[in-house]
């Protein structure tokens, strides 16, 4: 073993070979990242050493290519994801934040910029990142944070104290009615759980994808209490899964008017909002 831990340039193409085999799609890139994240240096230094390494080094190495080969997530593993350009905690029982959900806070910015001041509340909070985001762009507003999983309500509280926004946070339903009601709730089908990529199937909490036998259960859910805490001409915002769902909502309760969808890079409605009328 200490043999072949000596001999880098052997096992650096066993590391790519590893994470080749184990279908990671930009092995090489991945390899670069989880060498700076292992070792703590950066891109430039990564090439400034020439693959020397020490053994030291090299085992440190070996951890984070273990646990990628085996599908763990790249935010889990270096502990954080971005988010419409800030870095968020995360880590094992929080959903990753992605990038087509940055719709929902250009959707809420698009509305609320000229208000500053709004109350919300951000149903199934998980990392914090859509509440937070909103309370850093939007500097006097005050947020409602409902999570059921203990884990992501530990990984949110970090990231409220990270941005030092505890003062303008309450993790409860709203005291009175509130401008806006924001989520990206559970909305895969439970049939389709194991047809998921590993990276999420295998390590993102299922309570967070899993949206009941047609992965409509939560979005009823979120219609009835919008119904009951927002205002007369407050908004409802909700990520979509799918064209079947984006149909279904559409004019889904009486009580609220079907404003507009809103395109991810895919050019798929990823977001819709309606407004209580």
């Amino acid at each position: 073993m200490l043999n072949r831990l000596r001999n880098y340039r052997i096992l650096k193409t066993d590391f790519l070979e590893r994470l080749k085999s184990a279908n990671i799609h930009n092995y090489k890139q991945e390899y670069k990242w989880l060498v700076c994240k292992a070792l703590n240096i950066s891109s430039a230094e990564f090439f400034l050493k020439n693959n020397n390494f020490t053994l030291k080094e090299i085992q440190e190495i070996e951890v984070l290519i273990s646990r990628r080969e085996k599908h763990e997530p790249l935010q889990y593993i270096f502990g954080e994801a971005d988010f419409f350009g800030r870095d968020f905690f995360v880590g094992s029982g929080v959903l990753i934040p992605r990038y087509d959900t940055e719709t929902l806070i250009n959707a809420a910015l698009e509305i609320f910029a000229d208000f500053n001041n709004i109350n919300f509340l951000d149903w199934g909070t998980g990392s914090g990142c859509i509440a937070l985001t909103l309370l850093l762009e939007l500097k006097n507003s005050f947020a409602y944070l409902l999570e059921k999983n203990e884990n992501a309500i530990s990984y949110a509280k970090k990231n409220i104290s990270r941005y030092k926004l505890e003062n303008r946070v309450k993790f409860s339903e709203p005291d009175s009615e509130i401008e806006l009601l924001i989520s990206n709730p559970p909305y895969i089908p439970s049939s389709e759980i194991k047809n998921l990529m590993p990276e999420v199937r295998d390590y993102e909490p299922h309570s967070a994808l899993d949206g009941g036998l047609d992965g409509m259960y939560f979005y009823r859910e979120i219609f009835t209490q919008s119904k009951n805490i927002l205002k007369s001409g407050g908004y409802l915002i909700l990520e979509i899964g799918n064209s079947f769902q984006s149909e279904y909502l559409r004019n889904f309760m009486k009580e609220f008017k079907f404003i507009k969808s809103v395109f991810d890079n895919g050019n798929f409605s990823r977001c819709m909002v309606w407004r209580k009328l």
